[in-house]
């Protein structure tokens, strides 16, 4: 069996956009199976990202990911530790196998630890590098005069291990996997959620407008979750032609249907072990509504065509913007999957409530941007004005939307004339007024007390801020209108 070993580096991180190292090696060598190590959750998303590419591209490719965890990764005292205990592990598992190290992803701290390893005799690798134009070459030490590593005594090696994994626990106190921008308290507590219910083997549902960030909440509590290093498959439940649902979710056998050339897995069946996140549940037909129950209730299904029942062992967060309460009223959602799958409820929040979080945000996006296209660009303080000022009925997504475009327009800064919102309900700036007129002070008024008494959870003293107004003037007010 060939393995390739590798750490994950940032420039394997979006393999749908651009090959990384990984990903090159892939094209030009055939491996068996790769191990992705990672020294922090955050590379588990590009890990599962690099996995599903493969799928599509070198399914003969199997991947697995190993844990080096290492605080600090350019401090050779936890780093060095931390690749031995994965490296004598990966070695456990494939007696016999024949091993390649690639030293192109990750620090040079890593880089140089590989070499220890392989030089000192911990295992038997050949070593390659990526060059940026994506040639391979061999790394050797022929030189006469090359010094000799010797190889370390395996109890002093774990114990320096150990005494360092202790420091590293003591680190993890907060959420390892965190891309969830933002300090606003309605974050805050969606961020405490995410980190007790991680750990809880039960469903859970996310509700919020559209754009507002559920599937990032979801890969948040996956990769904070027992099941990390399994798949993580997101399916838009609204987004699959009905027809072909079942096949989607339980795959299908050669032949059970016109197109049916060959064997297909389900996504149920390749979450095994993972989280299946069905966004936009309330989407799901009516039969497949049947199917799904099964499913949780049994953890077990038939692919379309097959004749053998599979089990899998798969947790189900779900996640809709609509109104999964009033669908069950209406008929339109079953009762008892609703129940199955709402076991808790975690609510996000619009943006246009997030406050100063919006900056923080389009900083973020602006800085993936960078990274994604190579270059330095900035937001002027005209920009960040208007963004703090918008409303954004299409959330986060609509930002980074309006974002992208405006990058594009922009040579170093983006300024305000960059940033073009498309609303599908435009507000006119132009005030309109009926034939019939307006009240005023018994229409219109209330409708701003109201909201703003929504926007701060019926804090009144919050709420007369916003309308600037005293406090008291305010309660005052509502009260006579109350009266009314």
């Amino acid at each position: 069996m060939q393995i390739l070993l590798s750490f994950i580096g940032e420039n394997d991180c979006y393999p749908f956009e651009r090959k990384g190292a990984i990903l090159s090696i892939l094209a030009n060598r055939q491996f068996d199976k790769v191990y992705l190590l990672y020294n922090k959750e955050k590379y588990l998303k590009p890990a599962s990202d690099i996995n599903r590419y493969c799928d599509q591209y070198f399914p003969q490719t199997r991947i697995s990911y190993k844990e080096a965890p290492a605080v600090n990764p350019t401090d050779y005292n936890t780093v060095y530790p931390a690749m031995y205990k994965a490296v004598v592990e990966i070695t456990k598992e494939n007696k016999n196998a024949e091993y390649t190290i690639s030293l192109t992803s990750g620090t040079p701290t890593m880089h140089a630890c590989w070499i220890f390893l392989q030089q000192g005799g911990v295992i038997k690798a050949n070593l390659i590098q990526v060059s940026r134009e994506g040639i391979i070459s061999e790394v050797d030490f022929n030189l006469d005069d090359f010094p000799q590593i010797q190889k370390v005594n395996e109890i002093k090696t774990e114990i320096s291990r150990l005494a360092r994994e202790n420091v590293q626990l003591k680190n993890r106190l907060q959420l390892q996997y965190d891309h969830i921008i933002g300090e606003c308290p309605a974050i805050l507590k969606v961020k405490e959620q995410i980190q007790i219910f991680s750990e809880a083997p039960i469903p859970i549902f996310i509700t919020g407008e559209t754009g507002t960030g559920k599937e990032l909440v979801a890969e948040a509590i996956h990769y904070n979750s027992p099941r990390k290093e399994h798949q993580f498959i997101p399916i838009n439940c609204g987004a699959i032609p009905e027809h072909l649902f079942e096949s989607e979710l339980f795959g299908h056998k050669k032949g059970a249907f016109t197109g049916a050339i060959a064997d297909k897995p389900g996504k149920f069946e390749l979450a095994d072990k993972g989280t299946i996140f069905l966004d936009e549940v309330a989407e799901l037909p009516p039969d497949m509504q049947v199917k799904l129950l099964r499913v949780l209730q049994e953890g077990t299904f038939i692919p379309v065509g097959g004749s053998r029942e599979l089990r899998v062992d798969v947790r189900v967060i779900s996640a809709t913007n609509q109104d999964i309460k009033q669908h069950v009223k209406n008929g339109k959602f079953r009762e008892d999957l609703f129940y199955r799958l709402v076991h808790t409820e975690i609510k996000l929040p619009p943006l246009r409530r997030r406050g100063d979080d919006v900056i923080l945000i389009a900083n973020h996006l602006l800085q993936q941007m960078n990274f994604k296209y190579n270059s330095n660009k900035v937001l002027s303080e005209p920009a960040m004005k208007k963004i703090t000022y918008y409303h954004y009925p299409g959330n986060i997504r609509q930002l980074k939307n309006s974002l992208e475009a405006a990058y594009f327009q922009a040579e170093n800064s983006i300024l305000p004339e960059h940033l073009n919102f498309i609303d599908i309900n435009q507000i006119s700036a132009r005030v309109e007024i009926p034939d019939k007129g307006i009240d005023l002070e018994n229409d219109i008024i209330p409708q701003y007390y109201q909201a703003a008494l929504d926007r701060t959870n019926g804090n009144a003293e919050q709420a007369a801020r916003l309308l600037n107004l005293a406090p008291h003037t305010f309660r005052a007010r509502l009260r006579r209108l109350n009266g009314k």
